[in-house]
């Protein structure tokens, strides 16, 4: 069977090299009659380019992909206007003059998605402040959910509406950043649980559950899995091969076992047909995907052989791909895990010995530190925390391969427990820590320090280098604990010869955290560079405004209740600063505050966060080992989006403060 479903990925591949046009784009039908093309009209919408680049994203690229592939992500780029958005029809096509359609959501983020699985580095810092714009100009409320179409809050009714797939597709591209938003997976699980899986713009349910399925992984997923594999005949097919493709790739996001797909399978790949050739190379038919402009009052709908063997083409490679079948290779989709495999096993053996270790532990502080354990790897949804020296090896390319696996797991352990004893002894410095949960920083302390003491030999200079950067991050919690702390009675502030801490160049918002970066810098170290290598320098300096750039956005929403708690952190102390005094004492959630935080503070605040953002970006591009700079750049894309969201926020906020009136005593 592997030998059959090869020659069908090739002769796949083959049709869609032939009906591309030159400029990339693939052209669509749309007929009447949703179960027949044979008489139907052709039209230029975008879609079949944004979803051809999207389902061949997966696969190795051969040089006939690869074109394919660089043809429709320059084509969608021609597309995009200047604020990034993207309309349903091509911009110089007939239909877009006589059956106008304003830009929308939906189309939008499936075209940024896409892009963005096949180029990361497309989407930058500038492009995610224009898309993050786009969202805020039609949100229903703060977080979504989103309005389909781009128009003016004085628009008709009918171009307001709240789509589940528009949605869902914001949700996917978001989560390739990192990036999710609690009010989307309300609006998708309460669909899911309703069994209400309806679009304006999708004519079955198919679409609509292969676009929720590309992100979403929450408590109702068994539930839509099920609901699924209820509508699947005995022959194993959903209606017809478009359908099919969709759900079997839907089933398989969902974690459905592939062995339960095998007769689907079959099926798509005995409706590979003759019937819409080209030079003898076989596709799928077209089938009603999405539905194009009425015409006097009669429904018509898109479909597109270039599409319907897309999602073929797909279905069968995720489906080999589960079964682990080596005859068709696969590359990682930008913004998702990469090598599965190899870092799955990392992933295994870090967690595997850090639970060896505390069930080693005798009594309460085993159950502690096991409970501390779980609760640690529950937040790291991403595995940064126990990953990231193995996705800076894989940014290196070539010269990463030859880094030992067991460097990568003793690097991701000590990452682990720096980060379980950072967490609990940064509790005790706000002065909020957990007396029984003390030994279990302790006992991560002794475990990380023993493993870095012997990770390297003195000769390569990292022990050096480690007790340098171990010392920065002592002096700099010495430094807060003896300056940002003040006294708070009655949720009033001293003001009075209060010193406000200066933190200069924001320099200690970094160096607290520094050990995030000694995994990274120990590979370099391991591969023969020094303290002094401009590749060493250069790391640092990323990691340095990463976690400026990090804890800045962080303390911008958060200065106000370290402020109750006593606690002046960046933002706060620039807050203050822009404070006259007129009291001894000032009350700290005064509305005077808060109109000094919107009014003259949240923008040069946001800036600051995109400013380093960019130098972290800026440095990392100056490492020319780093091959693949995308797998860092994605720690810094949350932080873009929380940044420019803040500021377009900022003039509801103001808006608010405003009719609230300035009543609101400060003392």
């Amino acid at each position: 069977m592997s030998v059959k479903i090869a020659e069908v990925i090739d002769q796949g591949v083959d049709f869609l090299a032939k009906s591309q046009r030159k400029d990339g784009r693939f052209l669509s039908l749309s007929s009447p009659n949703p179960k027949s093309f044979t008489k139907a009209k052709n039209y230029h919408p975008i879609f079949p380019a944004f979803l051809v680049l999207s389902c061949l994203s997966p696969f190795e690229e051969t040089p006939e992909i690869k074109t394919i592939k660089q043809r429709a992500a320059k084509f969608l780029l021609s597309q995009k206007n200047k604020h990034w958005s993207f309309n349903y029809w091509v911009r110089d096509s007939k239909e877009a003059e006589t059956l106008p359609y304003p830009d929308d959501l939906d189309d939008t983020f499936c075209a940024l998605s896409a892009l963005f699985q096949h180029n990361p580095g497309l989407i930058d810092g500038a492009a995610m402040a224009k898309i993050v714009t786009l969202l805020t100009a039609v949100e229903e409320k703060e977080g979504g959910p989103y309005r389909t179409w781009l128009v003016p809050q004085d628009a008709d009714e009918v171009w307001k509406d709240i789509d589940l797939v528009a949605n869902s597709n914001i949700a996917y591209f978001l989560s390739l950043q990192d990036v999710s938003l609690p009010n989307l997976e309300a609006l998708i699980e309460s669909a899911i649980k309703t069994k209400s899986y309806t679009s304006p713009y999708y004519p079955s349910i198919y679409p609509i559950i292969y676009f929720i399925s590309r992100f979403y992984r929450g408590e109702t997923t068994k539930k839509m899995r099920d609901f699924l594999l209820s509508k699947r005949k005995a022959n194993g097919r959903w209606e017809n091969p478009l359908n099919t493709a969709l759900a079997v790739s839907a089933l398989l996001n969902l974690g459905t076992p592939p062995n339960k797909l095998e007769k689907s399978i079959d099926y798509l790949i005995t409706k590979q047909i003759e019937k819409f050739t080209l030079s003898n190379v076989e596709g799928w038919e077209p089938y009603a995907f999405c539905i194009d402009p009425a015409i006097k009052g009669e429904t018509y709908y898109a479909g597109s052989p270039a599409v319907t063997t897309a999602f073929c083409l797909e279905a069968i490679a995720k489906y080999q791909n589960k079964l682990k079948v080596k005859s068709v290779k696969f590359r990682p989709k930008a913004g998702q895990p990469v090598a599965e495999k190899a870092q799955e096993k990392i992933y295994k053996e870090v967690v595997k010995q850090a639970r060896q270790r505390f069930s080693s532990l005798g009594g309460e502080l085993r159950t502690e530190a096991l409970k501390t354990l779980e609760a640690a790897l529950k937040r790291d949804k991403d595995k940064q925390i126990v990953l990231l020296p193995y996705f800076f090896k894989v940014s290196l390319g070539k010269e990463g391969k030859g880094g030992s696996r067991d460097l990568l797991v003793k690097l991701g352990v000590v990452n682990l427990y720096g980060w379980i004893a950072y967490a609990i002894y940064d509790d005790f410095l706000d002065e909020e820590g957990e007396p029984k949960l003390l030994s279990v920083a302790n006992v991560c302390l002794r475990e990380s320090t023993t493993i870095y003491n012997n990770l390297l030999p003195k000769e390569t200079g990292f022990p050096v280098f480690l007790q340098k950067v171990v010392d920065t991050i002592d002096a700099a919690n010495t430094w807060e604990v003896t300056h940002c702390h003040a006294k708070i009675k009655n949720e009033k502030l001293k003001v009075k010869n209060l010193t406000i801490p200066d933190y200069g160049d924001l320099s200690p918002l970094a160096h607290r955290s520094l050990g995030h970066a000694l995994g990274p810098a120990a590979i370099l170290f391991s591969l023969g560079y020094k303290e002094s290598s401009p590749e060493v320098k250069n790391l640092m300096r990323f990691f340095k405004h990463f976690l400026i750039a990090r804890q800045l956005n962080d303390e911008a929403h958060d200065w106000e209740e370290d402020l109750k708690m006593g606690r002046i952190n960046a933002v706060g102390a620039m807050v203050l600063k822009k404070f006259k005094v007129k009291s001894s004492k000032l009350k700290v959630s005064s509305q005077v505050l808060q109109e000094i935080f919107w009014y003259e503070v949240a923008v040069d605040a946001c800036q600051t966060v995109l400013k380093h953002a960019q130098l972290a970006r800026e440095a990392l591009g100056k490492i020319p080992i780093v091959t693949d700079p995308s797998l860092l750049e994605r720690l810094l894309i949350p932080i873009d989006y929380s940044a420019q969201k803040a500021l377009k926020e900022r003039e509801g906020t103001l808006k608010f403060l405003k009719a609230y009136g300035k009543t609101t005593s400060y003392i």
